[in-house]
């Protein structure tokens, strides 16, 4: 345990008294869409095969479809943009963490030149 109570993480305190803005909570549900990339890669390769194996177009011809290939490609830049934001929302963390991390060594060096 660290010695401000809390298990070594840092505490956010303001007006919210513990509940999280709406932009938070949005940019929160955002970053969680980092994962859609991945599975507009997979529509996208799936579309290539249609291009390329006569079976698969005759089977998948139902996504043969230009909507599909828009929703593909939104998907991908959206799961970009999403690991982006999950990417400065964990540098923001850990900012903090290093700023509450270098104050409280600062505060030992104190202490230890009182001595």
């Amino acid at each position: 345990m660290a010695a401000n109570g809390h298990g070594g993480e840092v505490q956010k305190h303001g007006h919210g008294h513990g509940q999280p803005s709406l932009i938070s909570t949005l940019l929160r549900l955002f970053a969680g869409l980092k994962n859609l990339g991945i599975a507009g890669y997979f529509l996208e390769a799936v579309l290539e095969l249609m291009h390329t194996s006569k079976r698969a177009h005759h089977k998948l011809h139902i996504l043969n479809k230009p909507w599909v290939h828009l929703a593909a490609i939104l998907m991908v830049l959206t799961g970009h943009l999403a690991e982006h934001v999950h990417q400065e929302e964990e540098n923001q963390h850990q900012e903090a963490r290093i700023a509450a991390l270098e104050a409280s060594v600062a505060q030992l060096k104190a202490v230890k030149k009182s001595q």
